[in-house]
């Protein structure tokens, strides 16, 4: 019985890891293409779903773009992307931010 218990902790701490490896290469894809982008990307706060992608079936995503003023003067735009998905009965989030000139 005891290893049993332990080989089913191993799977769900693997597939909890697998997922949040997951969720950051699909966050820093997003934020590099904005990082690449020529022009800043527009102020917005866009969300959408992964329902046709395996990644995060179930799960969601939000885009969420402002102007901040970090210092006197100096303008930038914070871009941050955040992914949220289920495991079981817990939800869990993983967001990242990119600061790109505003103009």
């Amino acid at each position: 019985m005891a290893i049993y218990q332990s080989l089913s902790s191993s799977l769900f701490v693997l597939q909890s890891t697998d997922n949040i490896w997951k969720a950051i290469a699909e966050t820093q894809k997003e934020l590099l293409r904005w990082e690449r982008s020529k022009t800043p990307p527009p102020v917005s706060i866009t969300q959408g779903s992964f329902e046709n992608e395996e990644k995060f079936l179930g799960g969601y995503w939000k885009l969420d773009i402002e102007d901040q003023l970090p210092l006197p003067g100096i303008p930038v735009r914070r871009v941050n992307y955040e992914i949220t998905w289920s495991e079981g009965e817990r939800e869990f989030r993983y967001s990242s931010d990119l600061y790109v000139k505003a103009q």
